[in-house]
């Protein structure tokens, strides 16, 4: 999904402009995407903070243990890290703001990530009930030696 975000974001928010409108108002849009190069006139320190904040949602979700609803809790959770992550490195690229820029940066970060996270959670646990599934059906299951 954040290679999906890094890839195609612009293009998402190009077709369905309502989705630009947290970026309008200095909030991190969307997941954060996986990229290799900065995207327009972004900035390389833009980019890394990015790519450093889809990592973490990435570990947040590949160590969650367990079905459906932890998977989504942790993909939530990873998502506040990341929007965390992102708005930090927003305010560090805003020259001159204040403390209180910092805080509104941030509140707006916890903001956009809880949106995205339960919007968009339902995906990553679907895929643990399915690798849940499998992993189930395959324990139950003894190697049959063929004898020769």
């Amino acid at each position: 999904m954040v290679l999906a975000f890094g890839l195609f974001g612009a293009a998402l928010v190009t077709r369905v402009g309502y989705l630009a409108v947290p970026s309008a108002v200095g909030l991190p849009y969307g997941l954060p995407g996986l990229r290799v190069v900065p995207l327009g006139e972004t900035t390389w320190m833009a980019m890394l903070g990015e790519s450093v904040a889809a990592l973490v949602l990435v570990l947040f979700v590949a160590a969650a243990k367990g079905g459906f609803w932890r998977t989504w809790g942790a993909f939530l959770l990873g998502t506040l890290v990341a929007a965390l992550l992102r708005a930090a490195v927003l305010f560090l690229e805003s020259s001159g703001a204040g403390i209180g820029a910092y805080g509104a940066y941030l509140a707006g970060g916890l903001l956009a990530g809880l949106v995205w996270g339960v919007a968009l959670g339902w995906i990553p646990g679907l895929a643990a009930l399915a690798r849940r599934t499998r992993t189930g059906q395959d324990a139950g299951r003894t190697p049959v030696a063929s004898g020769g």
